[in-house]
């Protein structure tokens, strides 16, 4: 997940003499040493149930993996290292968001997964999630999920939200009738591109990035065109109002869980990871599909979103031995069956091929995961869209939409300004 939407979990320090696991084939029992591993809070029980079992059919000490575990955010991780790989405690494996892996190949922090490896990984996982971790035909790194999107969330138990919940403009009245609330973070470039990259409006490929002969990045856009004018000004028009009113708020996942818990909110967008939280406050009114549709002068606008992997990675700048052994157990910790043991007990959406086909996955999909596969035919892969420059541009833009203010300049004039920041190459 992206930026605010993945919690820094409590910084948890554990030493483990674990690893788990019978199916590795690829990773033979080895001369392993310690390692650190950064990954979510979330992670760590994903990482104990598959290490446990394979360390419990080792009889060799060497062939264990032993590490000590920090939980941190996907989205902090890769920040974190590209500032400094070195930093105290610095792991050799850690788990990342896939938008990450540019910042951190071009300061040569993140090791290349070559021939055999390499192979493996692109043969079992999903072509969305290897994309995400590849750069100039490069893998950077071990796909994790496949489940780096949003879609939206909502209590099917509101009289006559089924009905509405297809249209933002009704859903929105529709909360504002009730006094309830809609969370949509919308002052988040994560959300913000929702609108005009509709495939109805400017797309889902009017933005991505790409370098030139110098190395350097520039984005290739047309959000400033005459469709992205006019979505712009329309959204900004709906939803300054209901902002300002408080029908319409922005907020975290706390955030969420708090306003299904108290009755006060109705509807929102966030991803799979939700689930787990929402589930045991709303029960069986708990309900998801896409995102909604927007209607400029009758012609109906699908909202799009970003899409992305989870991706493990291994720090370049730790001594070989431990590279060779963090690259065991992230093969390890992606494999089928991990990626099923991450469904059970996170709803993490596998993105080996075999674990989506299997019936272990496939008899039990979450609410989360239906409307999220839903709402992918109309996503951008974001490792693709957005990189780090992007940001406060979409916060810019996102901030807009809710309260319209463009200090003295049209929305034309704003849009050009906005992405001609963007086309510059840096």
């Amino acid at each position: 997940m992206k930026k605010g939407l993945l919690i820094l979990g409590t910084a948890l320090m554990t030493t483990l003499g674990l690893v788990a696991c019978q199916q590795q084939e690829a990773a033979p029992a080895g001369d392993y040493v310690h390692i650190d591993i950064w990954a979510t809070a979330a992670e760590q029980q994903v990482i104990e149930a598959v290490v446990n079992d394979y360390n419990s059919k080792q009889t060799e000490a060497s062939a264990k993996f032993n590490y000590t575990f920090t939980a941190v955010a996907e989205s902090d991780a890769g920040t974190t290292l590209a500032k400094d790989p070195t930093v105290d405690g610095a792991p050799a494996l850690f788990l990342c968001a896939d938008d990450h892996i540019f910042n951190l190949q071009s300061k040569d922090i993140v090791s290349e997964l070559k021939g055999s490896r390499k192979d493996k990984v692109v043969a079992e996982n999903s072509a969305v999630a290897v994309a995400g971790a590849t750069l100039d035909g490069k893998l950077y790194g071990y796909p994790v999920t496949s489940d780096n999107g949003y879609f939206l969330w909502y209590n099917k138990g509101v009289s006559g939200i089924q009905d509405k919940v297809g249209s933002l403009e009704d859903l929105l009245a529709l909360a504002k009738a009730n006094n309830k609330k809609v969370l949509m973070d919308v002052a988040n470039g994560w959300y913000a591109n929702s609108f005009i990259m509709s495939p109805d409006a400017c797309g889902v490929d009017s933005l991505y990035w790409e370098k030139d002969a110098e190395g350097k990045v520039k984005y290739v856009t047309n959000w400033d065109n005459e469709t992205g004018v006019k979505v712009s000004e329309y959204i900004a028009g709906l939803l300054t109002p209901y902002y300002a009113d408080g029908t319409l708020v922005t907020g975290s996942n706390e955030n969420i869980s708090a306003g299904f818990s108290d009755g006060s909110l109705i509807a929102a967008v966030s991803g799979t990871w939700m689930e787990n939280e929402l589930k045991p406050i709303v029960g069986n009114n708990l309900a998801a599909t896409k995102l909604p549709t927007y209607k400029i002068e009758g012609k109906s606008y699908q909202m799009a979103s970003f899409t992305g992997s989870k991706v493990y990675c291994l720090n370049k700048t730790r001594p070989v031995a431990e590279q060779k052994t963090a690259a065991a157990l992230a093969e390890l910790l992606t494999s089928k069956e991990a990626q099923l043991v991450r469904f059970e007990k996170r709803q993490a959406l596998p993105c080996n091929n075999e674990a989506a086909k299997d019936s272990r996955y496939t008899a039990n999909v979450t609410i989360g995961g239906a409307a999220l596969v839903e709402q992918n035919a109309y996503a951008c892969v974001q490792a693709k869209t957005a990189q780090d420059r992007y940001w406060d541009i979409g916060q810019a833009i996102g901030q807009a939409y809710l309260d319209s203010n463009l200090a003295g300049k049209t929305w034309t004039q704003f849009l050009k300004e906005q992405m001609d920041t963007l086309r510059v190459a840096q």
